[in-house]
């Protein structure tokens, strides 16, 4: 029987293209979950898309905020961390989201159209941070 002339499965190509992908895909994967920004230092609360307050991450307080039809979030800033704590909702799924310590992380009440986000002293101004980019 004859020895059939076959190609590797896997050529020297293939494994440096591999090892390429696999090391830019660790690269970006620590990218995203580190960010790049400063210490984490305020919540911002906004409310239907309006700024309404920033409090201090280093001073521990409790907020409440109600919307125009009545409904209500209680939240909690304490050892540099923000949790809702209570809330009329429905789904209540704010409530499920934990507390956030880290800079870009958010807790989001979508019936009372809430949101708290954690930004960091250095982060740009709202009116310095364009909505979009049109080319």
């Amino acid at each position: 029987m004859p020895k059939e002339n076959r190609t590797p499965f896997c050529t020297r190509v293939d494994r440096v293209v591999l090892a390429l992908l696999t090391l830019a895909g660790i690269a970006l994967a620590i990218w995203v979950y580190f960010p790049t920004e400063g210490p984490a230092s305020r919540l911002e609360v906004r409310q239907n898309g309006r700024l309404v307050m920033t409090l201090p991450l280093d001073t521990d307080t409790e907020e409440s905020m109600k919307d125009e039809n009545g409904g209500f979030n209680q939240f909690r800033i304490r050892d540099g961390a923000a949790a809702m704590l209570d809330a009329d909702c429905g789904d209540r799924t704010c409530l499920r989201t934990g507390s956030i310590s880290r800079t870009g992380e958010s807790i989001v009440c979508l019936p009372h159209r809430l949101v708290l986000q954690i930004t960091s002293s250095d982060s740009p101004a709202e009116e310095n941070t364009p909505d979009a980019i049109v080319h």
